[in-house]
């Protein structure tokens, strides 16, 4: 049986639900500026009715059940796919851009100016072999030569030390970011315990997820539990991250090893806490931490690989396994060893050039029926390994040639002209071996200190005793400047110019890719701005409503009032 107030208690409960909109009105007002904040508003419905014998039900009003706010679980899916990307393809761009601007061309200690110093000083003494300040030119345009390399190595070993620490500070990044979501996670389950919505810690956490999205790659979600509990969860690679208020972090571990030859010492892997190694060397993997790992560790797929040709012995020591159609073979005389999907460590190294097979001295036993190996990761990427092995290549051939040369002095006598720092000429250098000249890269290459402390070394003729006049091996050098066959791309010039075509090409390409994700990225960010954001013009209709609403359930307060005035008066 209704009340005999009844209709002071709708016009109550309309007032109420009034004033609880306006108060959602004036919260999205207030932080229509704030970043990360969805647009909220309170969910109203009728309120239960009650039965009536004459009349069947009989309405009791509005209610607030709950307040809620504008989110697309899709939305915010689809920008973090973008963000991933768009993280990655900055740190591509900024990093092999910063690579580029080395080989930065024309300038005066570049490339172009070292290389043309080097051949016209030895056109110069061609002219007059015998000249002392002539020869002295040479020597030291030949050193400067080689010191451009070197320091070029120290600038991009620099690079890849950052690319490191950008490892590191993304780990550490990911880890104080999954600490925050897992605290966030547990505010939300005890403020939703009761079954409400913690919706400004709801946008914290999607604040928090953005920001962990552009440095990986992520899979966050909010699941329930079969007794109705919600939880969320961030994972990387189908391993969680966070669950719930339970974080599992990850940690960096110097290798002890060296992926690549050009590699700096104690470089950085990715591993959990539970000591399982997180793999970013795939097609899945994104953000600025891949970008960090690809720049790195990237060499175009060009580590060492090859088959196993006659597997280890009885376990005996030293054990041995020799691995056939190797993919290069300047690799580090100690190591680790992949054989299929085992590693094993090895400590020496043996080449045969004719059969292109290489020998390794294992340290422990390999797993039998092993058929594959190879040497660190293949990193589909240009990275900086794969720009400081093509130098290497450079450097090694034009070292080749000068000495090949140079050794025909005076009838077979002459000495190398560049070698290596700390070079005794044992093992040495010889011109039918490519393997032997593998100890020679652009962080040691140097001229001959024994010519540099003894000019007579120099050798111009490749005849004893042709006199002084004689320049024929001089002539020879000279033209190693326009050899076309020297290089698979041609003469010395061409080599360096396709290896800065190339840089080039990336930095384009990844500036493209770049530019083409932050669109995207702002594509979607505009879909969610206009899905979530507090629009003021809205959020102004919605007062004038809700304030006319709460004015007209004032009224219809005064009126039942009257009414009952009117009603007792009548029973007086």
């Amino acid at each position: 049986m209704r009340s005999s107030f009844f209709g002071l208690t709708v016009a109550t409960q309309g007032l109420y639900t009034a004033q609880a909109s306006l108060d959602v009105t004036n919260h999205n007002i207030s932080n229509a500026e704030t970043k990360g904040y969805s647009r909220q508003y309170a969910m109203v419905q009728a309120s239960r009715p009650l039965p009536d014998s004459a009349r069947g039900m009989v309405g009791t009003g509005a209610e607030v059940i709950g307040i809620s706010q504008y989110r697309s679980t899709y939305i915010d899916n689809k920008y973090w796919s973008m963000t991933t990307d768009l993280g990655q393809y900055e740190v591509k761009n900024e990093l092999i851009g910063q690579l580029e601007l080395l080989f930065n061309e024309p300038t005066d200690n570049g490339y172009n100016e070292t290389m043309g110093t080097l051949f016209a000083n030895l056109q110069g003494l061609s002219t007059s072999p015998s000249e002392s300040g002539k020869i002295s030119n040479l020597i030291d345009s030949a050193t400067a030569f080689a010191e451009y390399y070197n320091n070029l190595s120290e600038q991009i070993s620099d690079y890849q030390r950052d690319a490191n620490f950008g490892v590191k500070a993304s780990v550490t990044e990911i880890n104080f970011v999954a600490g925050q979501l897992a605290s966030v996670n547990n505010q939300i389950a005890n403020m939703e315990l009761n079954g409400g919505a913690a919706n400004d810690l709801r946008d914290e956490r999607v604040r928090l997820v953005d920001q962990l999205s552009k440095i990986i790659n992520i899979d966050a979600k909010e699941v329930t539990d079969v007794n109705g509990k919600k939880k969320f969860l961030v994972a990387i690679n189908g391993q969680n991250l966070v669950d719930g208020n339970a974080t599992n972090f990850l940690e960096v571990v110097p290798r002890d090893t060296l992926n690549n030859p050009e590699d700096q010492p104690d470089l950085y892997d990715v591993y959990w806490q539970s000591g399982k190694k997180l793999y970013l060397n795939n097609t899945t993997a994104s953000g600025k931490l891949k970008g960090y790992i690809d720049v790195r560790d990237g060499n175009n797929t060009e580590n060492f690989k090859g088959d196993v040709v006659i597997p280890q012995p009885l376990p005996i020591i030293p054990l041995t396994i020799v691995i056939g159609s190797v993919t290069r073979h300047d690799i580090p005389t100690k190591g680790t060893l992949t054989l299929d999907n085992v590693s094993v460590a090895y400590d020496g190294i043996s080449y045969n050039e004719g059969a292109n097979e290489m020998t390794f001295t294992l340290l422990a036993s390999a797993p039998a029926g092993v058929t594959t190996a190879q040497i660190g990761e293949s990193v589909d990427f240009k990275g900086i390994p794969y720009y400081k092995q093509q130098l290497n290549e450079f450097v090694r051939t034009m070292a080749k040639e000068f000495n090949r040369i140079h050794k025909l002095g005076e009838g077979g006598t002459g000495k190398e002209l560049f070698t290596y720092k700390g070079f005794t000429g044992a093992p040495p250098l010889t011109e039918t071996s490519d393997f032997s000249y593998d100890a020679i890269n652009i962080e040691n290459f140097s001229f001959s200190a024994d010519i540099i402390k003894d000019n007579n070394l120099l050798k111009t003729s490749a005849v004893a005793g042709a006199g002084e006049g004689a320049n024929d091996l001089l002539l020879s050098m000279v033209n190693i400047k326009h050899d076309v066959n020297l290089f698979k791309k041609g003469e010395p010039d061409n080599f360096m110019q396709s290896v800065i075509s190339e840089m080039a090409i990336d930095v384009k390409k990844a500036n493209g890719f770049e530019t083409g994700q932050a669109n995207l990225a702002k594509l979607i960010d505009n879909q969610r701005q206009s899905f979530s954001s507090v629009d003021l013009n809205e959020e102004t209709a919605d007062m004038l409503k809700y304030q006319q609403a709460y004015s007209l359930s004032a009224k219809m307060i005064s009126v039942m009032s009257d009414i009952y005035d009117v009603t007792i008066q009548l029973v007086r």
